[in-house]
């Protein structure tokens, strides 16, 4: 759908566009001008409401007229109209999200490229999430929690489950999500979180997670050393580990990493998010979750967030 791969546009530039709104002044108009866009939408979506709901309910008094009767009815001049109107402001609509969907040249706004890593200033990520903006991914919570609070036999070794998908589709946010339920936190011993991104630095993440694990900080770098006290602490335990944006698909790097792993008991999991499908094929049962876009509804809620800094339009301007 169009208006699909307008608001993906849009996404991808939305985060440069915050930042920049308080330094350039056409950044905080681009934005302002999403911010009426998005009221127009609103009021749309409530106008086709509204005509669903009286269409309803004359198709239930209908279901006992002649075909003749309903096929002159769907010939009414007010149906006419109101299908001429909207498919005019859906026109108009998509004219101007297209509009804003190309800001990139004029603002020097800077957009995520799917198929290289992400800039290394980037923020790195981290567990915590605000739910109050994320709209849309309550069937995939609910998958990845199915999976994660499902063991696999004594037999089995340590689970990856990769959830894959485009930059930013929102596969962090899924993981932080999943990572803070009660369920979570109750069903495991231990559970770390590390932001991989570009730089698959087995040392660092194996440091990370060791810390995270104890709440203690390490002053060495010695490989071998952190992996010895990282295998004492998962030893007989049940653990959760999100490795969070990454890139690398090095099989020596993976083989160095999963070292201490095995230690943990069958029902360990490691969650992987990633944009490749061949990231992680040496950490053993590897189970997929291709992550897809969110509808239109679910997009526009979450540009109201960044829009209007609200989930919903009350209260807003005729």
């Amino acid at each position: 759908m169009k208006w699909e791969m307008i608001l993906r546009t849009i996404h991808t530039v939305l985060g440069d566009a915050e930042e920049k709104k308080m330094k350039n002044q056409a950044v905080k108009v681009w934005l302002a001008d999403l911010q009426d866009l998005a009221y127009d939408v609103d009021d749309i979506l409530d106008e086709f409401a509204t005509e669903a709901l009286g269409r309803k309910l004359m198709k239930e008094h209908q279901a006992s007229t002649s075909k003749a009767e309903k096929f002159l009815t769907s010939l009414h001049p007010s149906s006419i109209m109101f299908n001429n109107k909207m498919m005019y402001k859906i026109k108009e609509i998509t004219g101007r999200l297209q509009d804003l969907a190309t800001p990139k040249s004029n603002l020097q706004l800077s957009e995520i490229d799917v198929g290289r890593p992400k800039p290394a200033e980037r923020l790195p990520s981290t567990s915590l999430v605000n739910e109050a903006t994320v709209r849309g991914r309550d069937n995939d919570k609910e998958a990845i929690l199915d999976l994660l609070l499902r063991d696999g036999g004594i037999h089995a070794g340590v689970s990856v489950i990769r959830i894959v998908g485009m930059g930013g589709i929102g596969k962090t946010t899924l993981a932080q999500l999943v990572y803070n339920e009660s369920s979570i936190r109750d069903h495991f011993d231990f559970k770390a979180w590390v932001c991989v991104s570009d730089e698959f630095d087995v040392i660092k993440i194996t440091k990370t997670i060791l810390e995270s694990i104890t709440s203690q900080s390490s002053n060495t770098n010695d490989l071998n050393l952190l992996q010895v006290r990282l295998k004492e602490q998962l030893s007989s335990k049940k653990f959760l580990l999100v490795l969070d944006d990454v890139w690398n698909e090095n099989y020596d790097d993976w083989t160095k990493l999963r070292s201490p792993f095995d230690a943990g008991i069958p029902g360990s999991k490691i969650i992987i998010t990633t944009c490749s499908f061949n990231v992680s094929f040496i950490m053993g049962t590897v189970t997929d979750y291709s992550l897809q876009i969110v509808s239109n509804d679910d997009s526009l809620y979450t540009l109201a967030h960044h829009a209007l800094e609200r989930g919903d339009f009350t209260g807003h301007p005729d």
